[in-house]
């Protein structure tokens, strides 16, 4: 819920600077924006959805590989490389969730591109 508060304060005031600034044309951007956002988070929540669902059907395990889980359940909302086990990490959230809080999923991939380990946090 804080990621939902940060941002309607970030388009209260950039709404605000670009109607005194542009005028109309301005805030129908900012609304497309809005859209754009929510269509984000939404899809962010979905991926999130479909990979635990996987998960706890067993149908996400070792052995699979980037592609294969890519292309069923979505796009990470983040992949970046591990420093603690040098494997590739890939992060699946809620939008709900941030980073440091709420519920997350890691998915770890050895040097082949293999699931190696799948995390959940609360």
């Amino acid at each position: 819920m804080r990621n939902i508060a940060l941002i309607a304060v970030v388009i209260v005031i950039v709404s605000q600077a670009q109607i005194r600034a542009g005028g109309l044309d301005s805030l129908a951007e900012v609304g497309k924006s809005m859209a754009d956002i929510d269509a984000a988070m939404n899809e962010e929540t979905k991926a999130f959805n479909r990979v635990k669902a996987a998960i706890d059907s067993g149908a996400i395990k070792k052995g699979l590989s980037k592609a294969e889980i890519r292309s069923r359940y979505g796009e990470p909302v983040i992949m970046n490389d591990d420093s603690a086990t040098k494997r590739e990490k890939w992060v699946y959230k809620p939008a709900s969730s941030s980073f440091f809080e709420g519920i997350r999923i890691y998915l770890l991939f050895d040097d082949r591109g293999a699931l190696d380990e799948i995390k959940t946090l609360q």
